[in-house]
């Protein structure tokens, strides 16, 4: 939270998962709600930009080992990871 991901790191941790940006946002959290944001209409791009300006925005917590990443809290996937 205190050194925000850059565009070009989201983008990499994205490719890891086989993800967009976009997949990276959570609807659900209340940075997102309090933005009041369709989900439908936001592209990758902003999807990144939202998230480099408050990356409170997206699913937590990111996990990777360089190959791999998991996003959000999945523990049987987080194990496996590890």
């Amino acid at each position: 939270m205190k050194e925000p991901p850059d565009i070009e790191e989201l983008k990499q941790l994205a490719s890891l998962g086989r993800l967009e940006l976009l997949d990276l946002l959570n609807p659900g959290s209340k940075a997102f709600k309090d933005k009041k944001l369709d989900y439908k209409k936001i592209t990758s791009l902003e999807a990144g930009e939202l998230i480099t300006e408050n990356p409170r925005i997206m699913y937590r917590p990111l996990l990777t080992d360089g190959e791999h990443l998991v996003v959000g809290f999945k523990p049987e996937e987080m194990e496996k990871l590890l």
